[in-house]
């Protein structure tokens, strides 16, 4: 394992120290570089070889979007797209290109709302570009923020206003569902990821893929409140010491209800992610001409 790497696992490891809230962690520490392996392995042969070279220091970065949020205050916009505050589903009224979105509703508005779509298709392009360049330190780069926003747009709760369940008394739904369910049940996972393929739009496929997420944000909130129900308040919630810091979660009760309703939802967006990481890494290898790294 190079320095490059080490450090970068370091990273990893600090990045699960910080309180998750809107602005920190996606699919969490557990999550994100399970993804990026699995999509390093359905690549086809003539740009896995790569790719496998570099899957450790590909994992290791696939929460680095999260940490870069602490130096940027705009990066944490780029991981979300509160799509419901534009209307009704399939959401019409937002014009799907961004400059047409902000001529139409502001800057502002578009901005403060998400701009996970847009960021996808941005550094798709960007990762082309370093492809056809062979620039390797780019193109980790751009391939592990791309990977992370990919999978980010699988997270139901990153399609919603209500995005941790703060509207409806359920705070702290959004590290529930997508950081605590992986990390208790993540080993028993079954990732059956498909082949890639080539995707003939991305910025069309990134909506595409919000709104696939956004149409589970029902269920995610609904089977929260249903676990809950006849558990009393004395056995649903524990205090829980965590690296000397004391904080109180929902029990290991709770989860276990959670999770078996939700019947492998969390399993199966997790491997969807999987596939599409892998298919955005390959279609910006084809728009690049399919160079020989």
């Amino acid at each position: 394992m190079n320095r490059r790497t080490i450090i970068l696992s370091l990273l990893l490891f600090c990045s699960t120290l910080f309180f998750l809230t809107r602005d920190s962690l996606g699919w969490g520490s557990r999550a994100h570089p399970e993804i990026h392996r699995h999509a390093v392995r359905v690549l086809p042969a003539e740009m896995k070889a790569f790719f496998e070279r570099h899957a450790d220091t590909l994992a290791a970065r696939s929460v680095e979007p999260d940490l870069h949020r602490r130096a940027d205050s705009l990066e944490g916009y780029y991981h979300f797209i509160d799509i419901d505050r534009y209307g009704a589903y399939p959401f019409p009224e937002l014009p799907r290109s961004y400059a047409e979105a902000v001529k139409k509703f502001g800057k502002a508005t578009v901005d403060t709302n998400g701009t996970l779509p847009w960021r996808i298709a941005e550094f798709t392009r960007r990762l082309s570009d370093a492809m056809r360049r062979k620039d390797e330190r780019e193109i980790l780069y751009c391939a592990s923020y791309l990977g992370h926003y990919v999978a980010d747009a699988h997270v139901p709760l990153h399609t919603v206003e209500n995005y941790d369940g703060q509207l409806t008394n359920q705070k702290g739904l959004h590290a529930r569902w997508e950081s605590r369910i992986p990390e208790m049940y993540g080993e028993n996972f079954r990732y059956d990821v498909g082949a890639p393929y080539r995707i003939e739009d991305p910025l069309a496929s990134a909506f595409g893929i919000v709104l696939e997420s956004h149409l589970l944000a029902d269920s995610v909130l609904a089977l929260d409140m249903e676990a809950r129900e006849g558990i009393p308040e004395h056995e649903l919630m524990k205090m829980v010491e965590r690296r000397g810091w004391t904080e109180l979660r929902m029990s290991e009760k709770y989860y276990a209800r959670y999770y078996k309703l939700l019947n492998g939802m969390v399993e199966r967006q997790l491997a969807a992610s999987a596939r599409r990481v892998a298919s955005y890494w390959y279609t910006a290898w084809v728009d690049a001409g399919r160079p020989d790294l």
